[in-house]
């Protein structure tokens, strides 16, 4: 993915955030076709949007009609919403592109949800390369770009949003991450949790909470902390066995 964000280290010098919108930048995709075997520049072929726009995390993608299927955030040019990583950017919102690589074009469409403000996407860390049905966001509130207040359940066949989860107010949370049930498969993508630090601001109290990913109940097991968890940008799943290795 190459967006419209520039990069600009002496913008931070000035005070100025890291990355600024480039609205002349059109939103374009690099892609590689496996077949080609040696990844060279020479290999790759770039088609670009008919917009500029920007995509920070990608959700999930895979090969329809011969075209490939991306779903992911989408951010528009928004003069004077900065803060100190990204300028004049919008809040991301859920789209579906569709990338026709015979046809060399691109097609950025709605779905159902776009209205909803949403980062930090996930599908379950098993599916990655696979089809899969279903994949999670945090929903994010208006005082940062890092304030989340919910999660939100995507159905890729159904075509948008499934269900959501909003957290009592005044609690944020961080990236939500699938952990398959022990009876869950690959196929099976919303049999097991939804789990994250959770910090109540009132309180000043973090708790691991984890949700039910089939159900979306937002009722979670909570689980407290002796202590305060930052909660970070990313996080990652790993099983007892894995985490032995």
């Amino acid at each position: 993915v190459d967006g419209s964000m520039t990069f600009e280290p002496n913008s931070v010098v000035e005070g100025g955030p890291l990355w600024n919108f480039a609205s002349q930048r059109q939103l374009r995709f690099g892609v590689w076709p496996r077949s080609a075997g040696k990844m060279t520049a020479e290999s790759f072929t770039w088609i670009a949007a008919d917009e500029a726009a920007e995509i920070v995390h990608t959700m999930h993608a895979y090969e329809e009609d011969g075209k490939i299927v991306l779903w992911a955030p989408l951010g528009h040019e928004q003069k004077g919403s900065t803060s100190i990583v990204l300028g004049d950017i919008g809040p991301c919102r859920m789209h579906r592109v569709i990338i026709d690589i015979a046809q060399t074009s691109v097609q950025i469409q709605d779905v159902f949800g776009s209205d909803l403000r949403t980062e930090f996407p996930r599908i379950r860390d098993d599916g990655v390369g696979r089809r899969v049905r279903h994949g999670y966001s945090a929903v994010q509130g208006g005082d940062g770009d890092f304030y989340f207040v919910g999660i939100a359940k995507w159905d890729f066949e159904g075509g948008g949003l499934q269900a959501m989860i909003r957290f009592p107010t005044g609690v944020i949370g961080g990236e939500p991450i699938f952990i398959p049930s022990t009876e869950s498969t690959a196929t099976d993508d919303d049999r097991g949790y939804i789990g994250m630090f959770l910090w109540d601001i009132k309180i000043e109290q973090s708790t691991f909470a984890l949700f039910d990913a089939k159900s979306f109940s937002s009722s979670p097991v909570e689980l407290t902390v002796p202590q305060r968890v930052p909660l970070g940008f990313h996080a990652h799943w790993i099983t007892e066995e894995q985490f032995q290795r």
